[in-house]
């Protein structure tokens, strides 16, 4: 069997701070760790998951947040995202762009040297869930920098829209220039990773399966990748293939959530054991507390705007509200924080009090999955389906003032009264006009996808996933400026992040600005 080559510690996104550590390369020749077993393979793709959060960034540009007129908390971080400005940063626990960008070259990385390691032990049908991990998790880091720094997916622009470098190699060299690759390309290469990876991963080698790409997380994260790129027949198969039967079982149930003690509702949430959950990841960041400790921020005003039944709820019902609204926590001064992210520290020196913020967030669940599908079914015209699903999940995420002690929080009738297309249409006339996607919407689309799209708001508030639906439907979004406002429209070249600095200078091209 032949002898693995060394792990070389410089991997790509280490290049990227080169200037500030100079000093790592007097270390190199003695920090080096030969990888001559499976077992090694597999620690080594504990790396292989960004360790850092793109959830700040995204919702701090998102039109979930607004400006506190009297709250003075702010950070360089905070007030950039939410003006949209470049920010170069390097600030471990805020996890910055640059931070972000850093982390998911450095799991691409710990990917590409897993697929190295593993080709050089010689590859066997019994390890081959090594290779599927390390190729999914590949795509997915990759996918995630697309998300934040190229423009969405465009079948008609594609050939011509910037991606980033697919890097599929690990690192051999301390200073590498990388070109950008059409945003097609790009793609092609996340779903060929993707699909070649997930029918070889097992299940069954995870003491701690929810940390690792399981089947149904690829799955999971194959539904996402096809939402962007408006394939909804491959959204709907891939959500079947994780859903399964009965899908509502597997939804997160909010009034559960709630009935759980303050203290311990974020670690809940964020529990590998929930059923909801189907990839957690954590990471060194500060996500857990940074939400409801900035000027910019979520607001009262705004999440009355997210969460008003009548405004966004499809059982448009005095009684009938959204139980999310009971999960939120206030401080009393206008601070508002969802229990979506348990944070712990280490301390540095305690006898200083300084110390090291981890969180852990859900990276997958089981409500992405089947909100994605309920988009799917729709664009796809399954009216009858999407109908019928879109009841389904209300049950679990709304509350009814009439019948507070009943698991069941509406008749059953409501269905056949108020889910009709006629009802449909008469409730959601006119809706829709933010909605700018790249592929055309019929009239019925245009307004019921408000439906799917407000749902999602309330769902994943604080979870980052609004930015996501902000880019790919090309919504414009408005931020509060003091007695004003300003915009973002569609083409905006400001919706993509600016590359950090230290990557242009080793010859990576700018996004236009």
């Amino acid at each position: 069997m032949k002898r693995n080559k060394y792990l070389s510690l410089l991997a790509l996104a280490l290049t990227l701070v080169l200037s500030a550590c100079n000093k790592i390369l007097d270390d190199l020749p003695d920090s080096r760790t030969e990888i001559d077993s499976t077992e090694k393979i597999e620690e080594l793709l504990v790396g292989a998951y960004p360790n850092r959060f793109p959830t700040y960034i995204a919702e701090m540009m998102s039109d979930n947040v607004s400006e506190k007129t009297s709250f003075l908390g702010i950070s360089t971080l905070n007030t950039d995202m939410y003006f949209w400005r470049d920010n170069n940063e390097i600030d471990g626990e805020d996890n910055t762009p640059t931070d972000y960008w850093i982390a998911c070259y450095a799991a691409i990385g710990a990917a590409n040297q897993a697929l190295e390691s593993y080709a050089e032990l010689g590859e066997t049908a019994q390890y081959n869930y090594i290779k599927g991990e390390a190729l999914v998790a590949r795509a997915y880091a990759h996918f995630m920098l697309a998300y934040l720094w190229c423009k969405p997916y465009n079948e008609a622009t594609a050939t011509t829209d910037l991606g980033l470098a697919y890097v599929t190699e690990p690192e051999k060299h301390v200073f590498g220039r990388y070109t950008r690759i059409p945003l097609k390309e790009y793609y092609d290469a996340i779903e060929r990773d993707l699909t070649q990876g997930l029918p070889l991963l097992d299940d069954s080698k995870y003491k701690q399966p929810r940390f690792h790409f399981t089947t149904a997380a690829a799955h999971a994260f194959a539904t996402r990748f096809y939402l962007m790129k408006a394939q909804w027949d491959k959204v709907i198969e891939h959500a079947d293939a994780v859903l399964g039967a009965n899908a509502e079982t597997k939804l997160r149930n909010i009034k559960t959530l709630n009935a759980v003690a303050l203290e311990s509702r974020s670690a809940y949430y964020t529990e590998s054991t929930n059923p909801s959950n189907i990839l957690v990841g954590t990471a060194r960041s500060a996500l857990a507390y940074r939400f409801q400790t900035h000027k910019y921020s979520l607001t009262l005003q705004k999440m009355a705007e997210i969460c008003s039944p009548r405004n966004t709820h499809p059982l448009n019902f005095s009684n009938i509200s959204w139980e999310a609204v009971n999960s939120a926590l206030g401080d009393g001064a206008g601070n508002i924080v969802f229990p979506k992210s348990n944070y712990y520290y280490k301390y540095v020196n305690r006898s200083a009090g300084t110390r090291v913020y981890y969180s852990a967030a859900v990276l997958f669940s089981y409500d992405e999955v089947y909100l994605n599908r309920l988009e799917a079914y729709l664009m796809s015209g399954n009216l009858d389906q999407f109908r019928r699903d879109l009841f389904t999940y209300l049950i679990p995420k709304t509350h009814n003032s009439s019948r507070p002690n009943q698991a069941y929080p509406f008749p059953r009738l409501t269905f056949e009264r108020y889910m009709t297309q006629a009802a449909l249409d008469r409730r959601y006339q006119g809706r829709g006009v933010d909605f700018d996607p790249s592929y055309p919407l019929t009239t019925r689309q245009r307004e019921w996808l408000q439906a799917v799209v407000d749902i999602r708001r309330v769902e994943f508030v604080q979870e980052g996933l609004r930015w996501f639906d902000n880019k790919r439907l090309g919504m414009k979004v408005v931020h509060k400026v003091g007695d004003g406002q300003i915009e973002l429209t569609k083409d905006d070249p400001r919706r993509e992040l600016q590359i950090p600095n230290s990557a242009l200078e080793f010859g990576m091209a700018p996004n236009p600005r």
